[in-house]
């Protein structure tokens, strides 16, 4: 639920922050190979599912089972930033706390 007190710039960073959460823990989960295997392509393709799926529920309104329609904003989002990581060679910047053994 939205609360009417905030200003847009606090909204705006309340948001981001929480799909930077996700995508942290998503990046803990799977680490960097899912993503470095194919790189900017594999972000297109990544994010034109996620685009497939938006388009099915809101044009076909109807209630989803398994990802809400914020979850997929969220994932698209996330994609997004991942993005701008790679461009900025940030993506495979060690993760706080990871204790997994380097090969």
């Amino acid at each position: 639920m939205a609360r009417e007190t905030y200003s847009f710039e606090e909204a705006c960073r309340s948001t981001a922050l929480k799909v930077a959460e996700v995508v942290i823990a998503k990046q803990h989960d799977y680490g960097h190979d899912n993503i470095l295997a194919f790189k900017e392509q594999g972000l297109v393709v990544r994010i034109w599912d996620k685009m497939s799926r938006l388009k099915n529920l809101l044009w076909k309104n109807t209630e989803p089972k398994n990802e809400s329609i914020e979850d997929t904003f969220t994932d698209i989002a996330g994609y997004a930033i991942i993005g701008l990581m790679l461009a900025e060679g940030t993506f495979t910047n060690d993760l706080e706390g990871d204790k997994r053994l380097k090969i």
